[in-house]
């Protein structure tokens, strides 16, 4: 059992690396969250960050295969 498994949401995050040694490679990766709101904005503050050298690329909810938007409303 993964640690992402104990988690109500489940997501498969790909982020692409914008600097750094790793500029231009992308990564997927497992998370899980307790909401979808909550992996959202968590995708949405990292891409926005100046904190974080990389940027969500998509947000795949495991158990449907379903994308998820992360594009804040209004934006």
């Amino acid at each position: 059992m993964n640690i992402y498994e104990n988690y109500p949401v489940q997501v498969e995050i790909v982020r692409k690396f914008t600097s750094g040694t790793l500029e231009g490679i992308t990564h997927t990766d497992r998370m899980g969250f307790m909401t979808y709101n909550d992996a959202k904005a968590w995708a949405w503050a990292v891409s926005n960050s100046t904190r974080t050298n990389y940027t969500i690329i998509s947000l795949t909810d495991i158990k449907t295969n379903k994308d998820l938007d992360f594009t804040p409303v209004g934006s």
